[in-house]
């Protein structure tokens, strides 16, 4: 990062300096006073005649910069700076009274004269006065929706009076009120609803749709304003939005009519509870004259509302910002988006969110005036001439569109920084004026503004044939312009002129051989000084080219210390500025680091450069001469009489207590005087240590005591035994943590080696014979592409009230015999009946018919949940049942399907995953038996990829062979089909033989499951019959 910040520095550093050389360059290459002070802001000119001045480089540049021309031209002859004056800066002050005027910005009027291409820039301040005037105007929609709110208004006047003087004791209300335009389609074109657009169970005063009403003018009286809001009429329009941007326009307008003051804050609070109309709306009204911004009352109500259209939010801004008003959008929530999105497009502008009822506008207004009085935005005024820029840098980081905006409260002070450019001539060098001043109120600061077109010396008249220009040239701003067939700096040289011996001994310095000192060129008699065989930055100057810039002593391979001490003037010597002296200019004139105890060196010495020179016979040393090795010290010296004068202890007596002739002061904490020397020693008597400070003050000691003493605490024989076994007893949990932190570590590294080993231990799911798959898949022998089904099954959360009390049975006497081909479906299934469906895998669904679809052979069954409270309703294609029966007739066949099917919805599932059932289909072999079909499933769990049919028998790896009936000694190993080489075979048939024992283990566990299911099976219907016999035996009982 250090090398990455030095190559960025330097990298900044040869831009500078190749800025600095370019600059120099372009300035020289200007003849005339105009062209060079606009070329560059780093360009000056010098208007004294060049016979009275030094040359550089071989000739004179009148046009060079500022600190080149500083060292051979006098400062009132150099035309440089853009400058300004201030012309009124009344001080920042509150209003004294009512008819006074608070001075919130200053200065008020400012004159500024600029060069073009270069800038000014001019601190201005603001400051909140207390108590200024505020002039607020409710501007209320009076829609019959804000009933409600006008009738929270009327009550709520007086609080909103007392709140707001609070914030400032000169303070008026006033009221208007809009709804809009009269005229269709906003209104009702109907004669009894024009009149009366309310509803009809509103039956208060209502009056037709108006644009703009002004019911009262800004005053103080808080009970008029109450009146008013309370008696004013509602009305109604029949679109959602509002004609509040005409009221807008006229409030800010009509400034008779509203009363606005010139001298206070003026608040609109717009509130409403629906959108507004804007520019372009009218056109529905068929209204296309634009808004004009004036302002049309006659009558306190709006007269151009059907005559104009709605103005645009542009003109809304630039009204607000030209008559400094800030405005209030007081809405509802549903509009609160909206008016965000408006407050974004006008300065000055706030939203607030209104309750339904208006109960909180007290506040509402309350804290957004606060927000809006405590925000501080410079403005431009419009009038500003093209050609101009104002830049503000305030001493804030807020900003709003790229406009300056800082907050600050009442009795604050804003600095900002007012940065003016001039990029070109502007009204041929007339003054021209523009205001800056603060949003929303009225302090203004004027800036005159004039440019410099020309040069001030080019309005001196021209001097023709001048003597100053051998009288051969016109002489203007310093320069000599040569007549035809003459040249040179004052139109000396003559193109015909033979005597070139006499021009060179004009380059020749008095007393001197050598033509420009040796570095430079005679020219006509002028010299032209080298410039290529010195560095950049440097120069070769003067009339024989014997001054420069480089041969004066450095410091720091810096010339004469460097730019800010010195410069080197011709005679190699270096010219220092203020505060700095010396051969190099390195020695500073200040002697703040010498400075101790408000003396020099403590009188011990002198300051040259900055830094003390101690008397060598003095004995003191140090950067401030204030150690003496050879000295007795002072803290030792003085020790004895401290404890004397200020604790009464010590081993003086009275007689020599009274000796010292030191001056006491007590204070609170010696150790705080950083600036005096620090002494510190512990009393025998009471092994309590004191403090004190010594310094020297007008010749005398002065002792700084503190007035109590730092006594150590001595511990009592317990308090040292209780620390002493609590720290052992401490290290001892301290170790313990540490070895069991430890233990920990090392568990955890055996237990993550153990699982690394386990990993490595653990069985392939396909090869492990232990493992189960957790799912079970039920195959459809018959499934044929799209003219299969699926079984759906959708259990509901629904009260069942049917109890089935029919034993199923599963016919199991011949396993090993192929499923059977089904029957075409019965034609007397109707609804209400209970049936018993068994599937061609042997499942059995006994319920009772919802629905059933002769097309589709679909039969929607009631059966019971697999949980109590649940109900299972079963779909099932006839089809591709085995065996069904009807167990009961319906008792009333009059009842309609309570679940009728859709046959589409039904279609649509038959052909979703057309792949994945095309897939499990070709695992189904219609010929083998069902207990084949059974096994195949129960390997095909662990074994998906490899296995297959293969006719009636089932076929692992191509090489492993199942044959019917199925059991551990049906299963073989196919021979190979193909010769292979030895060593090829012998990893073949270890690869088979290991697949033939793991199929074995498969079918003998499968045959076991197949035995304890039967044996469950014929144990439950043992039972059941037993139930049975025992039922019939109660029936034949009771029947007795």
């Amino acid at each position: 990062m250090l090398i990455k910040f030095l190559l960025i520095n330097l990298l900044f550093f040869i831009v500078f300096i190749i800025h600095v050389i370019s600059s120099i360059e372009q300035c020289n290459s200007k003849e005339t006073c105009s062209p060079c002070l606009s070329l560059s802001n780093q360009c000056a000119w010098c208007t004294q005649n060049s016979t009275d001045i030094s040359t550089r480089n071989g000739s004179f540049f009148h046009c060079d910069t500022i600190d080149n021309l500083q060292l051979t031209c006098p400062d009132h002859l150099i035309s440089f700076k853009s400058y300004h004056y201030v012309l009124q800066n009344d001080s920042l002050s509150n209003a004294i009274n009512s008819t006074s005027q608070a001075v919130q910005l200053s200065p008020q009027a400012v004159h500024v004269v600029l060069r073009i291409n270069d800038s000014e820039k001019i601190p201005i301040h603001f400051r909140q006065a207390e108590d200024y005037p505020v002039d607020l105007y409710f501007l209320m929609d009076l829609s019959h929706s804000m009933l409600d709110d006008k009738e929270k208004l009327s009550h709520l006047g007086s609080i909103l009076a007392t709140k707001m003087q609070s914030i400032t004791k000169n303070f008026r209300l006033g009221f208007g009120s809009f709804v809009d335009k009269n005229v269709p389609p906003f209104v009702q074109p109907a004669p009894n609803t024009v009149e009366r657009p309310c509803p009809t169970s509103y039956n208060g005063p209502c009056v037709k749709a108006y644009g703009f009403k002004h019911h009262m003018s800004l005053s103080d009286n808080v009970t008029e304003f109450e009146y008013q809001v309370r008696e004013a009429p509602v009305s109604g329009n029949i679109d959602a939005p509002e004609g509040g941007l005409d009221a807008v326009m006229q409030a800010i307008v009509c400034d008779d009519v509203i009363g606005w003051r010139n001298n206070s804050r003026k608040l609109i609070v717009f509130s409403t509870d629906a959108g507004f109309h804007y520019a372009g709306d009218g056109r529905l009204a068929g209204i296309i004259e634009p808004n004009d911004g004036e302002c049309h009352m006659v009558n306190n109500e709006y007269t151009h509302s059907d005559k104009q259209d709605y103005p645009s939010i542009g003109q809304i801004s630039a009204k607000l910002s030209e008559k400094n008003v800030n405005i209030i959008f007081a809405v509802t929530q549903s509009q609160l988006a909206l008016y965000q999105t408006l407050t974004e497009l006008i300065d000055g502008a706030v939203v607030g969110e209104l309750k339904q009822d208006s109960s909180n506008i007290v506040n509402l207004i309350s804290q957004n005036y606060k927000k809006i009085s405590s925000s501080v935005m410079m403005m431009i005024s419009n009038d500003l001439s093209d050609g101009l820029t104002v830049k503000f840098t305030p001493d804030c980081q807020e900003s709003k569109r790229n406009k300056p905006e800082c907050t600050v409260s009442v009795g604050g002070v804003l600095n900002f920084e007012v940065e003016i450019l001039a990029t070109k001539c502007i009204n041929n060098g007339t003054a021209t004026t523009f205001s800056i001043y603060t949003h929303g109120l009225n302090d203004k600061m004027r800036i005159t503004v004039q440019t410099n077109c020309s040069c001030f010396c080019s309005k001196v008249p021209r001097q023709i044939n001048s003597p100053k220009c051998s009288n051969h040239g016109t002489y203007e701003c310093g320069v000599c312009t040569c007549a035809k067939g003459f040249y040179g700096r004052e139109c000396e040289c003559d193109t015909a002129s033979p005597t070139v011996e006499s021009k060179i001994e004009r380059c020749k310095k008095p007393g001197s051989s050598d033509i420009c000192s040796g570095r430079g060129q005679c020219a006509c008699g002028r010299c032209k000084c080298e410039t290529t065989t010195i560095e950049a930055g440097q120069r070769i100057y003067g009339d024989y080219c014997e001054c420069d810039d480089f041969s004066c002593p450095r410091k720091n391979d810096l010339v004469c210390s460097g730019q800010g001490h010195g410069i080197c003037g011709c005679d190699k010597r270096c010219k220092c500025q203020e505060g700095w002296t010396g051969d190099d200019c390195s020695c500073t004139t200040k002697t703040d680091s010498c400075l101790v105890n408000n003396t020099i060196c403590n009188n011990q010495g002198i300051c040259e450069c900055g830094r003390c020179k101690c008397n060598k016979d003095s004995g003191y040393l140090g950067p401030t001469c204030e150690d003496c090795p050879t000295c007795e010290h002072r803290c030792a010296a003085t020790k004895d009489c401290v404890l004397c004068k200020i604790f009464d202890s010590g081993p003086l007596t009275n007689e020599q207590c009274d000796r010292c002739s030191y001056r006491f002061d007590t204070v609170d904490d010696a150790r705080k005087d950083v600036n005096y020397r620090l002494c510190q020693f512990d009393d025998e008597q009471d092994q309590c240590r004191f403090f004190y400070t010594y310094h020297n003050e007008n010749d005398q000691l002065v002792l700084r005591v503190q007035k109590t003493k730092s006594c150590r605490r001595v511990l009592s024989v317990r308090s040292t035994i209780i620390i002493i076994v609590t720290s052992i007893l401490a290290f001892g949990l301290f170790c313990l943590m540490i070895w069991r932190m430890l233990a920990t570590l090392h568990d955890r590294r055996e237990f993550a080696k153990f699982e690394q080993e386990r990993e490595k231990a653990k069985w392939e799911t396909d090869v492990n014979p232990l493992y189960r798959q957790a799912t079970v898949k039920y195959q459809n022998p018959t499934y044929r592409g799209y003219k299969s089904s699926l079984l759906f099954f959708y259990e509901m959360r629904l009260m069942d009230h049917h109890d089935n009390s029919q034993v199923l049975k599963r016919d199991n006497s011949n396993d090993s015999s192929p499923i059977p081909t089904p029957s075409p479906p019965p034609n007397n299934l109707r609804v209400n009946s209970v049936v018993r469906l068994t599937t061609i895998f042997d499942d059995v669904r006994t319920g009772k018919v919802v629905a059933f679809d002769n097309g589709s052979n679909m039969v929607t069954l009631h059966m019971n949940g697999t949980k109590p409270g649940l109900t299972t309703i079963a779909v099932v294609n006839l089809i591709h049942c085995r065996e069904w029966a009807v167990v009961k007739e319906p008792n009333d066949e009059t009842l309609e399907p309570l679940f009728p099917i859709d046959i589409n919805k039904l279609k649509k599932r038959q052909t979703e995953n057309e792949a994945e059932k095309k897939k499990e289909a070709s695992f189904i072999n219609l010929k083998a038996s069902r207990t084949g079909q059974a096994l195949f499933r129960d390997i095909k769990k662990t074994m998906n990829q490899v296995i297959r049919w293969s006719n009636n028998d089932i076929l692992i790896n191509n090489t492993v062979r199942i044959v019917d009936p199925y059991r551990a000694e049906n299963v073989s190993i196919d021979p190979p089909t193909q010769p292979i080489n030895a060593a090829n075979q012998k990893t073949s048939a270890k690869g088979d033989n290991d697949t033939k024992t793991h199929i074995i283990k498969l079918v003998d566990k499968f045959w076991s499951d197949q035995t304890k299911l039967a044996s469950n099976t014929d144990s439950n219907s043992t039972t059941r019959t037993k139930s049975g016999n025992s039922s019939k035996t109660t029936d034949s009982t009771s029947t007795s």
